[in-house]
């Protein structure tokens, strides 16, 4: 891609002064006539700058989006796995002389930190206490309820949603940032032979050139 060497804001503001000034003062747009700049070469490049600023925006739109999904998905971990946690401790009370029920229910494992294992494993721990009244029952002395537990598998099955939101969502802003390079590199290729003719074209008007403010655009 085409080095900016300015920040986006300062490349869009140089590319706007050239387009609007190319085809908006008589003498410079005469100028550039005369080397092939007419009015339909200059619109192309109008045309470049109006897609890069529109992708530009996009790009930032995008991001958005996937930093409020991410943090969606932070704080519904946290929040399912402070009720994994409680639950996992007072299953491990309960059922601490049951072999059985302590590997079904995954309790000699230590609990993962990787999102994956960890929701895998809290998925598994619910689906088995609620296909197991008997434990039901014998977590009930804790005041762990058989609602209880089914509103904590809904937060970590709310968290699986929601990665994969995040995941989409990281997805769409790489695209969007690839279709805004595409498009920049595309507006730099332009300006890039633009300046190099509108130098020749207005070599003996210096002022116009300064119109053009060409130093602007790397």
């Amino acid at each position: 891609m085409s080095v900016i060497t300015a920040s986006f804001s300062d490349f869009f503001a140089g590319a706007s002064v050239i387009l609007t000034n190319a085809q908006t003062q008589p003498e410079i747009a005469a100028a550039l006539d005369a080397f092939g700049y007419d009015a339909d070469a200059l619109q192309q490049g109008q045309v470049l700058f109006n897609t890069a600023r529109t992708l530009y925006d996009s790009q930032i739109k995008e991001y958005g989006e996937q930093h409020a999904a991410t943090q969606a998905f932070k704080e519904a971990v946290n929040q399912a796995d402070k009720s994994y946690a409680a639950h996992r401790q007072l299953a491990k009370v309960a059922f601490k002389t049951d072999a059985q029920r302590q590997t079904d229910l995954r309790l000699n494992e230590r609990k993962p930190l990787a999102f994956n294992a960890w929701h895998e494993q809290a998925r598994h721990f619910y689906t088995a206490l609620l296909a197991d009244s008997d434990a039901q029952s014998q977590l009930a002395r804790y005041r762990v309820t058989s609602e209880t537990l089914q509103a904590a598998q809904a937060q970590v099955a709310q968290t699986f949603a929601l990665n994969s939101t995040q995941e989409q969502e990281k997805g769409e802003a790489q695209n969007a940032t690839k279709q805004r390079d595409a498009a920049i590199e595309a507006l730099c290729d332009w300006l890039s032979d633009f300046k190099v003719v509108a130098k020749i074209a207005l070599e003996d008007s210096p002022q116009l050139l300064e119109a053009l403010n060409l130093g602007a655009i790397a």
